[in-house]
């Protein structure tokens, strides 16, 4: 009765562990945090339709919450694990979270991953109904043809470390990371142009950053 979401996370992390060139069994015990971006209950929302499928493990293997905390369980990891559910940016800002509590020192490590599976058709129906998805099944992001987003699945996971402690394999440094709320707009569901201006003015400034230095930008891929 296990979401396979925790199945997927449990095996992308041990592969993040190894692409990280970590010993899994020398961070048991140690003040490694677990942050997991994760929305969707589409396993258990099926399950719990019938009666007959429903045993002692259902609440274990398909409660949100538990998500996270199987990585600490399945590894010994002792420091904060949690689930961050804020829809599409659930990863980044668990990504987020991860970054200030290595930052203050709160753990040596910290585990990030993401996971989505599309298990039901509810969520399809009520997205569609709402208008928010792409009747041409395209996400048009930055254009002025966007009609609506593009549901998919996906399982990633990283290891952070303070800068300390990074290994000569690392990928990338993370400089900063900043998070906000729109506040009130004509729908709950609306983005604001002038909340996402104030997040990265405020980031742009604390490094000294110009816009205009940016030689990358990966957009956040929905049409809405």
């Amino acid at each position: 009765a296990m979401d396979p979401q925790q199945r997927l996370l449990l095996q992308v992390v041990w592969e993040a562990m190894e692409d990280a060139r970590l010993d899994a069994s020398k961070l048991a015990g140690k003040r490694v945090g677990v942050y997991v971006g994760a929305s969707s209950m589409d396993h258990g929302s099926v399950l719990g339709r019938d009666p007959s499928l429903v045993d002692s493990y259902l609440m274990t293997g398909n409660t949100l919450s538990l998500v996270a905390n199987r990585i600490s369980h399945g590894f010994d990891l002792r420091g904060p694990s949690f689930v961050v559910d804020t829809a599409c940016s659930s990863s980044i800002v668990a990504m987020d979270q991860a970054r200030q509590a290595l930052s203050r020192g709160d753990i040596d490590t910290a585990i990030v991953a993401g996971v989505n599976l599309l298990l039901s058709p509810s969520s399809f129906v009520g997205f569609s109904a709402a208008r928010m998805l792409s009747p041409t099944g395209l996400c048009q992001s930055f254009s002025d043809k966007a009609d609506g987003y593009v549901r998919a699945e996906g399982c990633v996971a990283m290891v952070l470390q303070n800068s300390s402690d990074i290994p000569a394999t690392a990928k990338a440094r993370v400089v900063d990371s900043e998070t906000n709320a729109d506040g009130y707009t004509m729908n709950v569901a609306l983005p604001a142009e002038e909340g996402q201006y104030e997040l990265l003015s405020r980031l742009y400034d604390r490094q000294s950053i110009s816009p205009d230095d940016l030689s990358f930008v990966e957009g956040h891929g929905t049409g809405t």
